[in-house]
């Protein structure tokens, strides 16, 4: 695995992941039981990825409200909490691509003197309620991570080769919700040919989409959030 420090959001960051297959969005690949997503949101995914190649331009993530804005103004002091629950220091996450750079991750820390990752969830209240419901009841019992994030979990561990990941999701007033997830070989095993399928679907896809027609040459590149969309 390669490891890049550089802060999470940043240009720099947005370049070095721009065309390429994050964790974040292997749900869109695989289902929580290990089978093929359904092939709407992998297509969706797919076109997505293509633009940014031809483009050279970040697509937005998604929408984004006052909860998420709070979640990343949480997000440190999740940490902390984390960091003081596990006796532990926490560094920054940066961005971690397997060897030949084809597939990221972005785990918000790495545990120091460890092979360990973190994922820090502050979502809203109600969404912080299901995690506790639908992952392990209660927080600290390593059962396993909610199903909704899997993949992306799961995903870190094969792309950053970590023996763990902890996740974390937390909330002011709420009892946080905590799982120290290790490999799941059957799982990593599905997970593996689907990255390998999808990206020789993406290369093939980006060549047919070139070979339709030329793109138009920008005279400079645009800033991250001026195309009009």
């Amino acid at each position: 695995m390669n490891i890049h420090r550089i802060e999470q959001g940043t240009p720099e960051w947005k370049a070095v992941r721009l065309g390429i297959p994050t964790a974040s969005w292997f749900h869109c690949l695989i289902t929580p039981a290990g089978r093929p997503s359904e092939n709407r949101e992998r297509k969706k995914y797919l076109y997505r990825l293509v633009a940014e190649r031809i483009l050279k331009q970040p697509m937005p993530d998604s929408f984004v409200n006052s909860w998420m804005e709070r979640g990343n103004d949480l997000e440190e002091p999740a940490a902390k909490e984390l960091a003081t629950m596990l006796g532990v220091e926490l560094l920054p996450g940066g961005f971690i691509t397997d060897d030949r750079g084809l597939v990221g991750c972005s785990p918000d820390r790495l545990i120091a003197n460890s092979n360990e990752a973190v994922e820090i969830k502050v979502p809203t209240p109600w969404v912080h309620i299901g995690n506790m419901l639908d992952g392990p009841n209660g927080g600290l019992r390593d059962t396993h991570t909610p199903d909704k994030y899997r993949a992306q979990v799961q995903g870190q561990i094969l792309i950053g080769s970590f023996h763990a990941v902890h996740f974390w999701s937390w909330n002011y007033g709420l009892p946080p919700v905590y799982v120290k997830t290790e490999p799941d070989w059957r799982f990593l095993t599905s997970l593996e040919v689907q990255i390998s399928l999808f990206l020789e679907e993406l290369d093939e896809t980006e060549a047919k989409v070139r070979k339709m027609g030329p793109t138009a040459e920008l005279a400079e590149p645009p800033l991250p959030g001026h195309f009009p969309w």
